[in-house]
């Protein structure tokens, strides 16, 4: 099966991508947060395929990819970019790139594409068994003082909860936890901050990138919280202004 490699800044894009592509039987290699770890990826995998993050801190998506073909001409690079960066997909197609995708983007749009490139087609795939990607607590079960979060899928989309103060691995699962729910859900995340002081000024950098991965790739986002300093933070970041909120009264208890 073909083997990919997934580049992008946002940790919340990357575990999408990479749930998209392992539900329909592709391995994922790697992942890469920066251009510079996206080269020394390359270099050690020899993937099939990158998918490329174009605006990144460091070396860029472009200047990644002149690197990488430069070591491999015959590298497949699809270049992933925001629909206002039409002007760089056309650099990046004239320094080697096979393709684009714009966000926001489908599974289906994704895969389509991938599939083109890689000479495959997704009936050609369905054979195979996909990975689930799990939360660390699913469906109706109970909320216990040892969780930092919990989903709950609901027929018009998912409930996820913040528990507790997140560490780094917390902020990891619950991208892993999400790229899931978008994956195997339709309809609208809802995201429940009632229950404790998640947001501060070492996390919030991390719910902010999350949210906006998560409206970036066209799911329909509401934030749940009980004081107003949480929807000033969130209605200051421009792509997160349209999103639906819900104030309520009290903290949610466990």
């Amino acid at each position: 099966m073909a083997r990919v490699l997934v580049v992008d800044d946002a940790l919340m894009m990357r575990k999408t991508i990479g749930t998209f592509l392992i539900k329909a039987g592709y391995t994922v290699v790697d992942e890469a947060a920066n251009g510079e770890q996206a080269v020394a990826a390359y270099k050690k995998y020899l993937p099939d395929l990158v998918t490329m993050d174009i605006t990144m801190p460091g070396l860029d998506g472009i200047e990644a990819l002149s690197q990488i073909i430069d070591f491999d001409a015959n590298a497949r690079v699809v270049m992933v970019s925001a629909l206002g960066q039409k002007h760089k997909v056309f650099d990046a197609l004239q320094h080697g790139a096979k393709g684009y995708i714009l966000k926001p983007f489908t599974e289906d749009k994704l895969l389509s594409i991938i599939n083109e490139l890689l000479g495959a087609t997704t009936s050609g795939l369905n054979g195979v068994q996909p990975e689930t990607v799990l939360a660390k607590e699913l469906g109706d079960k109970p909320l216990t003082a040892r969780m930092s979060f919990s989903v709950e899928t609901q027929e018009d989309g998912a409930r996820i909860t913040i528990l507790r103060e997140f560490s780094q691995p917390d902020f990891e699962d619950l991208a892993k936890a999400i790229a899931g729910v978008m994956a195997s859900q339709k309809g609208d995340i809802t995201f429940d901050f009632t229950y404790g002081n998640a947001l501060h000024n070492k996390t919030a950098p991390y719910y902010r990138q999350m949210l906006e991965s998560i409206v970036t790739a066209g799911s329909v986002l509401k934030i749940v919280c009980y004081t107003s300093d949480y929807t000033a933070y969130f209605r200051s970041v421009p792509s997160l202004k349209e999103v639906a909120f819900e104030l309520v009264k009290k903290r949610g208890v466990l």
